[in-house]
């Protein structure tokens, strides 16, 4: 079966994940207006017990089947391929199914106890069938992901947001007459349809594609590999993801519940509360990930190409890729970064309607590269058979946020403020970790000139901006946004192109549309 290279996997994974998040930007912003920042926060305060869930019933598995295939298909073992995706999916159906009782019976229990919104019963019922579902898709796209061809996965993420957009406000309109708490719930029942739909066209195009008969003309007489042999080899890279994982969603689980608890004794009220964190969860840290769309795409594509790159004792070629994956992370998170720091207030009352989020968003955006590195800098490790690294340095930053959580945020003065100093203090932790343990393996050639340039770069294009903002100062916020974002990405670009850092040829090389749209650059004064 073909592969794709590792630049062309990475920008079909980025461009899909970039319509998808402007997708889910617009689904959000309409969501947001529909049931305000109260109901948003009922909606997110359910949405981490279903990762927490999520991650217990794929239990890593997507990133194992996805090394373990890579590796299989460079020693031609094709019974093997076989052999890890049918472990993979009868150990995640029999777990998914046991999940969605568990949660089904434990609802009552859950809203009432450890919820701090008795209100979020019904979107918590509403979620428990999209355990199965996500559950089959993730071993799918792993299945993919192993197979290095990143299209069926991209193209299912744009028919699953696409969906969802539709499903989401559909039914989540449809129940607002009812009260806050149906319309949060239909929100989630309009997820559930949008998840099913990417489910339909990854069974399709497995079927259609990339069935896994096909493997069976090519098998070699060889002893099947038994089924707990072969689950302790997933498990063996499963584990130490999953319990990063699971850390990262427990964390993610008990945040709510801390944060409206630290804020309710500090003396605002439960809603007021729910609101606070609506506005964190649901508006500002959607503004803040936005250029994770490249850097998750980055890592997804890493775990394969380095898994292959080390089976096939290829050490340049391991440090090949992650200086690649610094340098792409370079070139898009010190401008995005910059962005939405100079632009938080613009940007929270632009896309939510809402004042309040620019000033939380203000606080995280400077710290804004170091949390998008982090994906690539966990690929990297994953695909070098050291999760376990990974996991340990995950601990060490969950556990720094939750205690700079229960410290700050019950402070009057820090208040909701206080969540987003944990999200700066403990990515910046993790990011480090992750660098020091990749350094330690790889070693880690750092091209210092080109770095300060991007920074430079950055810098320049940040006054660009602000003078642009000054010439404008009657303009309403989403122009003022979308001007100098434009206007900056724009100097941006002329600057690295001057330095050489961004020419006309690395452009080319970009899959599909590199070609056409160096050539309409060609036409553009002292571009190379």
């Amino acid at each position: 079966m073909s592969k794709q290279s590792f630049l062309k996997g990475a920008v079909i994974l980025v461009a899909a994940s970039l319509v998808t998040r402007v997708l889910g930007f617009v689904y959000k912003i309409f969501l947001s207006r529909m049931i305000g920042a109260e109901g948003i926060g009922l909606f997110q305060t359910v949405f981490p017990i279903l990762m927490f869930v999520i991650t217990i019933t794929t239990a890593g598995l997507p990133v194992a089947i996805s090394k373990l295939i890579a590796e299989a298909l460079v020693e031609e073992d094709y019974r093997r391929v076989r052999r890890v995706v049918t472990v993979s999916m009868t150990t995640v159906l029999l777990l998914s199914v046991v999940a969605s009782v568990l949660m089904l019976v434990l609802a009552p229990w859950l809203t009432t106890h450890v919820l701090t919104d008795p209100r979020a019963y019904q979107t918590l019922l509403a979620m428990i069938p999209i355990i199965i579902i996500i559950a089959i898709s993730s071993i799918l796209r792993g299945y993919f992901q192993g197979l290095q061809n990143m299209s069926p996965n991209a193209i299912a993420s744009i028919l699953e947001q696409s969906a969802r957009i539709v499903t989401v406000l559909l039914f989540a309109s449809y129940m607002l007459p009812y009260g806050m708490q149906y319309a949060a719930a239909g929100a989630m029942v309009g997820m559930v349809a949008g998840e099913l739909i990417g489910l339909f066209y990854l069974v399709y195009t497995y079927y259609k594609k990339y069935p896994l008969r096909r493997f069976q003309q090519l098998e070699i007489k060889k002893a099947q590999e038994p089924f707990p042999q072969m689950l302790r080899s997933l498990l063996e890279i499963a584990i130490p993801v999953t319990l990063s994982r699971l850390v990262s969603s427990v964390t993610y689980a008990i945040e709510p519940i801390l944060v409206t608890r630290c804020l309710v004794a500090t003396g605002v009220t439960a809603a007021t509360a729910t609101a606070l964190y609506g506005r964190f969860s649901g508006m500002a840290i959607s503004l803040l990930l936005l250029p994770t769309v490249f850097t998750w795409s980055l890592q997804t594509t890493l775990v394969p190409a380095i898994s292959e790159a080390v089976a096939a004792k290829e050490h340049k070629l391991v440090q090949r890729r992650l200086y690649q994956a610094f340098r792409m992370t370079a070139l898009i998170g010190f401008p995005t970064s910059a962005i939405l720091t100079l632009f938080a207030n613009e940007l929270g009352h632009a896309v939510f309607n809402d004042r309040a989020v620019g000033p939380i968003l203000a606080v995280m955006a400077p710290a804004g590269f170091l949390l998008y590195l982090q994906a690539p800098l966990a690929g990297i490790l994953q695909g070098m058979n050291r999760a376990g690294e990974a996991m340990f340095n995950s601990i060490i930053g969950s556990a720094v946020k939750l205690g700079v959580i229960y410290y700050l945020v019950a402070k009057p003065e820090y208040g909701i403020y206080g969540v987003a100093w944990s999200v700066v203090i403990s990515a910046s932790l993790v990011t480090v970790l992750h660098f020091i343990s990749v350094s330690r393996h790889l070693g880690f050639y750092l091209n210092l000139p080109e770095t300060a340039k991007i920074i430079c770069t950055t810098v320049i294009m940040c006054a660009g901006m602000m003078q642009l903002q000054h010439m404008m100062p009657q303009i309403p916020d989403a122009w003022v946004v979308s001007l100098c974002t434009v206007a900056g990405f724009a100097l941006y670009f002329f600057i690295l192109n001057l330095l050489r850092i961004v020419t006309l040829h690395s452009v080319r090389r970009i899959p599909r549309i590199g070609p056409v749209l160096a050539g309409v650059l060609r036409f553009v004064p002292f571009v190379r």
